[in-house]
Parts: C-alpha cells; sequence; structure tokens
C-alpha cells in the first residue's frame, strides 16, 4: 500500500470518527441547551408580562404567542419572539405588548453575538453607568399606533413610537426594529380575526398626513379611497365584506397637535377604535390620553372606551358612569382639557367624515 493511499486511509478513517462524535455529542447536548433556552424564555415571560397572573401559550397560524391573564380572566397582554438576523449574527428577542397591541411593554434580548462594545450595546452598555440598559429601556411603555421608528442624533418621542439608535452601531439598531415592525405586523393580522382579544379590525395606519401618506403602510386587505379632499381606510375581510371605514382626524389640543386615527361600522353607527398616532402633551397629564399611569390596572382605559360607543349622537364627556349606548364617555380627572380636546376632535371629524362617505355610498 502506497503512503498516498494511506493517507487517504487514515483521513477518511478520521472524517467518519469526528463526524460521529459531533452526532453523539448533539444527540446528547441538543436537549439540553433546548432545556436551558425554554427556563430562559419562562423566566423572560414573566418579566414581559408583568401584569399577569397567569401565562398561557397558544400556536395561532403557525406562530407563537404567550398570552397573559388578569385575576378576571381577561387578556392583559400578549408576548412573542422576533427573530432575524443582526450585523453579525443572529436576533432573538422577546416582546412583550398590550392586549391592543399599540403599546410595547418591554423587550429582552435573548440571544445576539454582535460586535462587542458597539452592537452588543442592543443589550447592555458597559459605557453608560447609570443606564447601561438604556437602548431596550426605550421600548418600555412604548406606544406604536403605526411602527417603530429609529431616530439618530435626536432626542426620540416615546409617544409617537421613536427609538434613538446607538451611536456606532446603527445596523444593529435598525435590525432591532426592523424584526420587531415585522413580527408586530404580522401577529397584528394574525390576532385580528383568531383570539378573544377584540382587537381592531381597522387598519393600522402610521402617523401621516390623508393627503401625503404612504401606500406601504396601508396593511394587506385595506383598500384607500379618495372622497373630495378626504381620504378613507377602507378594511375588508377575506370575504370582501366591508369590516370598517377609517380616517384621521387631528386637531388642537392642551399644549400640541393631537392626531387620531378613528375607524367607524360601515354605516358610522359606532365607534370600532380610536388609536392616537401623534400628540405632546403635558406629560403625566395631558399624555394620559394614550396611557394613564395613575392607573396600574388598566393604563389604557380611556382610550378603550371608545370601542363600541355608539355614535346616535354626538359623543358626550361625564364625571363618571360612562355609557357606551348613550355615547357617553368618562373624562380623565386632572386632564380635562386634553379629553375635551380629544372628543371635540372626534365629534367635529366623524360628522365631517360620515356626511362626505354616507353622502357618496348613497349615490
Amino acid at each position: 500500500m502506497t503512503k498516498s493511499y494511506r493517507l487517504i486511509i487514515v483521513l477518511t478513517a478520521s472524517a467518519v470518527l469526528s463526524g460521529l462524535l459531533l452526532s453523539f455529542l448533539n444527540i446528547h447536548t441538543e436537549p439540553l441547551i433546548a432545556a436551558y433556552q425554554t427556563t430562559v424564555l419562562n423566566n423572560a415571560l414573566s418579566g414581559v408580562l408583568l401584569d399577569s397572573e397567569k401565562i398561557e401559550e397558544k400556536l395561532i397560524q403557525d406562530q407563537q404567542f404567550y398570552f397573559g391573564y388578569d385575576k378576571t380572566g381577561k387578556v392583559s397582554g400578549v408576548a412573542f419572539l422576533a427573530e432575524g438576523n443582526g450585523f453579525q449574527s443572529k436576533l432573538r428577542i422577546l416582546v412583550g405588548m398590550n392586549a391592543e397591541l399599540n403599546v410595547i411593554t418591554k423587550i429582552i434580548v435573548l440571544e445576539q453575538k454582535e460586535t462587542p462594545g458597539l452592537g452588543t450595546k442592543i443589550e447592555t452598555d458597559p459605557g453608560s453607568k447609570t443606564n447601561p440598559e438604556w437602548f431596550p429601556n426605550q421600548f418600555v411603555d412604548l406606544n406604536i399606533p403605526g411602527l417603530i421608528k429609529l431616530v439618530k442624533n435626536q432626542k426620540a418621542n416615546k409617544n409617537a413610537g421613536e427609538i434613538m439608535a446607538i451611536t456606532g452601531a446603527t445596523i444593529s439598531s435598525r435590525a432591532v426594529t426592523d424584526i420587531i415592525n415585522t413580527v408586530i405586523s404580522r401577529n397584528r393580522e394574525i390576532l385580528k380575526e383568531n383570539t378573544e382579544l377584540a382587537l381592531t379590525a381597522c387598519p393600522a395606519v402610521d402617523a401621516v398626513e390623508a393627503e401625503n401618506f404612504d401606500p406601504e403602510l396601508i396593511p394587506e386587505g385595506s383598500e384607500i379611497t379618495k372622497i373630495g379632499d378626504k381620504t378613507f381606510f377602507l378594511n375588508k375581510d377575506n370575504s370582501g365584506t366591508l369590516t370598517g371605514v377609517a380616517f384621521l382626524a387631528k386637531g388642537a389640543g392642551f399644549q400640541s397637535t393631537i392626531k387620531l386615527m378613528v375607524c367607524m361600522e360601515p354605516d358610522f353607527s359606532a365607534i370600532k377604535s380610536v388609536q392616537v398616532l401623534d400628540q405632546n402633551e403635558t406629560a403625566d397629564w395631558g399624555t394620559r390620553i394614550i396611557n394613564d399611569s395613575e392607573n396600574s390596572t388598566d393604563p389604557c382605559w380611556f382610550i378603550k372606551q371608545f370601542q363600541g360607543l355608539s355614535m346616535k349622537k354626538e359623543i358626550e364627556i361625564v364625571g363618571n358612569s360612562p355609557d357606551k349606548e348613550a355615547g357617553k364617555v368618562q373624562t380623565i380627572s386632572g386632564a380635562t382639557i386634553s379629553t375635551e380636546a380629544v372628543i371635540k376632535i372626534l365629534n367635529e371629524s366623524i360628522k365631517q367624515n360620515r356626511d362626505t362617505y354616507l353622502k357618496q355610498k348613497a349615490n
């Protein structure tokens, strides 16, 4: 046997033995790795669904969801994994949101191997002694009626869904926001018709001007129609039946312009949902129209009042005892001006858009 043949035999044997060894190790370590990842995930779930008494896992349309329930058995939040490529590694992020999927409660980066000292700041920044987790902390109670926006070299507006990028690690920062935006958009569509959450059946349109909107922001299944100077976003179910008519509304608040997305029943008999797209009201006072820090059990109670609110007449503000059938909503104590501004914007815009839309439909 020549030296070449002996070398080939030795190399072949080494390759086979190495493969067998790796297979053996994989068989024995894979369950351990999976068990560890499950433990990490379970611990993280309690961190993003803080107000939940119990958490249930459900598979819907091949997507894994984790639903948090309060003491009354009502859904208090939902969590899911967001996975994708970062700058030089796979990113695996757990995202927690409120039941309406318009506020991120918290995110936890479960897996990343980005550039040390730069991309790794998406998880922890050793250069920030006072707040090393400043980047993921930006997502805590982040209002996102549409999608997350990444900004650079300027202060982020949390109420507008803005996140400040990491200096020197823009690609990793954008990867995080893009991955989360993608999974949120997909999950909104999945949950809209497949869970007991009663999520809005209206388009999740970002903060855009009606006369200068981006068609890419309109979810699949929605149509856009213009009647005169007004733009309507029509949402239809899989059979093509109209389920909601939405439009943008804006007006003066206490110290800012408040912009809303309003979705109505096709006959304008009731409001299906209201989303606050943009506002810059007084912190912890007027901002309670979207997130009431004084109400820990249901911080979105004010805006929730409009779901299913009858519009047989104009919306009426009451001090207590709201009544959806009578079109009455409760005011926010200490934020009366901002509350009245929202109601005024709604009453005026609904009347104007209802007259325009229904008149055109009748013709």
